[in-house]
């Protein structure tokens, strides 16, 4: 047994007891290295990378796994307890449509590495967006269309609302972003790595941290000033992947004027909604005649979710309501 796993398992076993109010009852497997390279052919399938390791598809016990290794040195020296915490979360989320499903984590390593299934046909939402490769850019418009693209924000809403929710106290992401969550070959959106995510204290609203965390061009700018944690942070960096989704610019896009996406879109929302949409949207067969009503709607929700003050923005779960509703307005081709 490695010193890491001695030192850190512990660690493991007391987060998933006080995450779950003392009633951690979340099966999970601890795998051995050599389980972990056969399973994935000594990582010879990588299918993709987000900020903090990469994935890697592979097969146990005739099942297929999608295998998430952490880089060494990710985050810092605070590397190996966010690395915990992602599997503490993720273990307690495993219940969630919207998150990967965890089968168990190796600890025998210099860094872990997360167990998921099944590992087949996953892509990153900022793959597909930003970094469409010509062999598969007729399968991203196809997987693109407005309809999918609303179904992803639903999907990853509901995952936030559950994790906003569903524990003693609010757990706040703090690095939501179109490169932790994947989509799978049914165009399902779910959210990965939650190796930043903190729990508010009991009775409390918001929390200080000494350190700002997050991707860059996401992070709320009242965290970013003050460093003062709120549920708020993770409903202005979901409204910024709402932008993306919207536009398929990134947050700081030298290309706009003004290059900030949020002032971007206030500036063309009334007038001209048609020229910040995503051209992949407008080419969509059978969308041709896009419903203006459900865009602005879901513009305007974004641009409620990224208002400069937390306190203007709305709830979480009533962000999920209103998408909900919106995708029910689509009115039939």
């Amino acid at each position: 047994m490695s010193p890491w796993y001695m030192e850190n398992g512990s660690k493991l076993l007391e987060g998933l007891i006080a995450s779950s109010n003392g009633e951690y009852d979340v099966p999970y497997r601890v795998f051995t290295i050599e389980e972990l390279d056969k399973a994935t052919n000594l990582d010879r399938c990588r299918v993709m990378a987000d900020g903090t390791g990469h994935y890697i598809s592979g097969t146990f016990l005739q099942r297929s796994i999608l295998v998430k290794k952490f880089w060494f040195g990710a985050r810092g020296d605070r590397g190996p307890s966010y690395a915990v915490n992602d599997i503490v979360v993720a273990l307690q989320m495993n219940r969630h449509k919207n998150v990967l499903k965890v089968l168990g984590c190796c600890l025998d390593l210099k860094m872990p590495a997360i167990i998921y299934e099944p590992g087949i046909n996953y892509r990153l939402l900022s793959d597909i967006l930003f970094t469409r490769k010509e062999g598969n850019f007729q399968n991203d418009i196809r997987s693109l269309c407005w309809s999918n693209r609303l179904k992803i924000a639903t999907d990853v809403a509901n995952a936030l609302a559950y994790l906003h929710t569903a524990f003693p106290t609010p757990v706040i992401h703090r690095d939501l972003s179109t490169q932790n969550i994947v989509i799978d070959n049914y165009g399902v959106a779910k959210l990965v790595d939650f190796s930043l995510c903190i729990a508010m204290p009991p009775g409390e609203s918001e929390k200080e941290e000494d350190i700002i965390v997050g991707t860059t061009g996401h992070i709320e700018p009242e965290y970013d000033c003050r460093g003062i944690v709120t549920e708020k942070c993770d409903v202005y960096m979901f409204g910024m992947i709402l932008l993306e989704l919207l536009t398929g610019r990134k947050p700081f896009d030298i290309d706009l004027e003004p290059n900030s996406l949020v002032e971007y879109v206030k500036e063309h929302v009334d007038k001209e909604l048609s020229k910040i949409l995503d051209p992949t949207i407008l080419v969509q067969r059978g969308e041709i005649e896009l419903d203006h009503h459900q865009l602005l709607a879901f513009s305007e929700l974004a641009l409620r979710c990224t208002h400069h003050k937390g306190a203007d923005r709305p709830d979480v779960m009533d962000v999920a309501k209103e998408l909900r509703r919106i995708q029910r307005s689509s009115r039939p081709r």
